[in-house]
């Protein structure tokens, strides 16, 4: 190709040649540098001798120690949600059934009272005897108090008292109108068939029975123990009335509550 001539070239033959002679230079640049470098020596292929200064063997490598172990670290437990029920739970509930009333007596009061009125009925007795010794014999001491035919409708009369308190409990005055006359009789017939007895297996006196049964004490002690009898009765029987009514009461209230729990259980 030709070369231009200056006035020939245009903008874009300068820019051409500019290029060519800049790549011109980079290349004789990058071989000078090339010859100018170490030659290096290879060893000949199958040679078996050691290499000329060879470089050093690398150092051998070693793993390295583990690391020591360490303690897991502290976890907080698993917070559990928490559930709030619609509901409450349901609780069982035991329910104990009324217990029947027991009912009170009236015995014990029923004894007290015979107590009682046997000390009067002593009181009574000792009283008669000394006035009918008075009237008859013009005595006024108390020597009967000396002997046993005293004490002895007395103990009769405490005796048959209790045993009808006993039996009549609760009852009314109607019940204790009956018992006053068995305590009349227990007493009579007890304190002479007791005296006889004695006269039989002591004495042997062969007109005793006739001579006890007429006898006037006897008599006067035996119409004695009816009358206390009664009207001592006549207390008991008002407070057994009390009581009756009371344990009536306490049936009701619990009849009631019987019916309540029947009805709450259904």
């Amino acid at each position: 190709m030709a070369a231009l001539t200056p006035d020939e070239q245009t903008p874009e033959h300068v820019v051409a040649d500019d290029s060519t002679e800049q790549v011109e230079t980079v290349v004789s640049e990058t071989v000078t540098e090339v010859e100018t470098a170490a030659p290096v020596d290879f060893p000949a292929v199958g040679s078996t001798g050691p290499v000329a200064d060879a470089p050093p063997p690398a150092p051998t490598a070693y793993p390295a120690p583990p690391a020591p172990p360490t303690a897991p670290a502290a976890t907080a437990p698993p917070v559990e949600p928490m559930y709030t029920s619609a509901t409450p739970p349901q609780q069982v509930v035991y329910v104990h059934a009324p217990v029947p009333p027991r009912n009170a007596g009236n015995r014990g009061f029923g004894v007290l009272i015979a107590v009682l009125a046997a000390i009067l009925y002593a009181i009574l007795l000792a009283a008669t005897a000394w006035i009918s010794q008075y009237v008859l014999f013009g005595a006024t001491g108390f020597e009967f108090l000396k002997t046993w035919d005293f004490y002895m409708p007395v103990a009769v009369f405490v005796i048959a008292f209790i045993i009808v308190a006993v039996i009549v409990n609760r009852a009314g005055w109607v019940a204790h109108v009956i018992g006053s006359l068995f305590v009349g009789a227990a007493v009579y017939f007890g304190s002479v068939g007791i005296v006889l007895l004695v006269n039989q297996l002591v004495f042997q006196q062969q007109d005793a029975p006739g001579l006890f049964f007429a006898s006037a004490f006897y008599i006067v002690a035996a119409i004695l123990a009816r009358e206390v009898a009664l009207w001592f009765g006549a207390i008991v029987s008002s407070r057994g009335k009390r009581v009756a009514l009371k344990n009536a009461a306490a049936r009701d209230e619990f009849q009631a509550k019987l019916a309540e729990f029947h009805a709450g259980t259904v």
